[in-house]
Order: C-alpha cells, then sequence, then structure tokens
C-alpha cells in the first residue's frame, strides 16, 4: 500500500471517472454517529457507538487497503513494486 495514502472504506467514480475516497476515520466516525442516534431511543447509546467505531477496524490492514484499491480499480503498477 502506498504511505502516502490514507486508509479508505470505500471509493467510487464520479461523472467524470475520477476515484473519490470515503476515508477510513470519517466512515467509522459517522456510521458510531447513526448508530447512536438509533440506539439511543433504548438506553444503548454507547454500546452503539462502540460497535460503529470497531464495525470496520479490519480495513486498516494494509493488505485489505491494497485488495479495496485493487478491486475498484484505484491501482498503480509501479506502487506495487512491478516492473
Amino acid at each position: 500500500m502506498n504511505k502516502e495514502r490514507k486508509p479508505v472504506a470505500h471509493l467510487r467514480q464520479n461523472e467524470s471517472d475520477e476515484w473519490l475516497e470515503h476515508e477510513l476515520n470519517d466512515h467509522l466516525a459517522g456510521v458510531a454517529t447513526i448508530a447512536t442516534g438509533f440506539a439511543s431511543e433504548f438506553g444503548n447509546a454507547d454500546w452503539a457507538m462502540a460497535a460503529g467505531l470497531l464495525h470496520d477496524l479490519g480495513k486498516y490492514n494494509p493488505r485489505w487497503q491494497d485488495y479495496i484499491r485493487k478491486s475498484n480499480g484505484d491501482y498503480l503498477e509501479d506502487s506495487d513494486g512491478q516492473d
């Protein structure tokens, strides 16, 4: 994985074929906020916050980051050490 890139949760292409990154830390915080709102109705906002922050934690693994980028087409051969 390129050391300069921030970990991503998702990638998608816009209408101009540019890759848009959803940074992993923003994704985790957003999910935690939404989950907290739902779970506060029944007194479990703290558990929902924890679950939201942890649900995609494995995506920080560099190999998983490589997989996300390669499977979505955002991949440069020279960043993988190939000739």
